[in-house]
């Protein structure tokens, strides 16, 4: 396993405080805004790389890192044709699995009545 990841750079901390919000910053803030930074984005990598190999994949596909960006980081919520717009982009094979989950949930939710 690698060293502990660096993704997010200090100066560039300190810089978006100056340029963006016309304040100075403490070492110790920017230090631990860095470190949640890194940690969470290398929580949400790992989480998109096992998506991948899962689905036996050896190449990580945004929907492995829109998934793993909503489970650690929240969802979006969606109007109904925002919903529907993202599922019309999946990929042919995605809108296999979709209409089979919605057929499944169909079945089952007439056996129990």
């Amino acid at each position: 396993m690698p060293n502990k990841a660096e993704f997010i750079k200090f100066n560039t901390i300190k810089e978006y405080f100056k340029d963006a919000f016309k304040m100075r910053s403490s070492e110790s803030a920017v230090k631990k805004a860095k470190s949640e930074f890194d940690s969470t984005i290398e929580t949400v990598l790992k989480e998109a790389g096992g998506l991948a190999k899962e689905d036996k994949r050896n190449t990580v596909m945004d929907q492995d890192i829109i998934s793993a960006v909503e489970k650690h980081l929240g969802k979006k919520n969606l109007t109904w044709q925002e919903t529907a717009d993202e599922i019309i982009r999946q990929n042919p094979t995605d809108l296999g699995k979709i209409s089979k989950s919605i057929n499944d949930y169909i079945e089952k939710e007439q056996r129990n009545k």
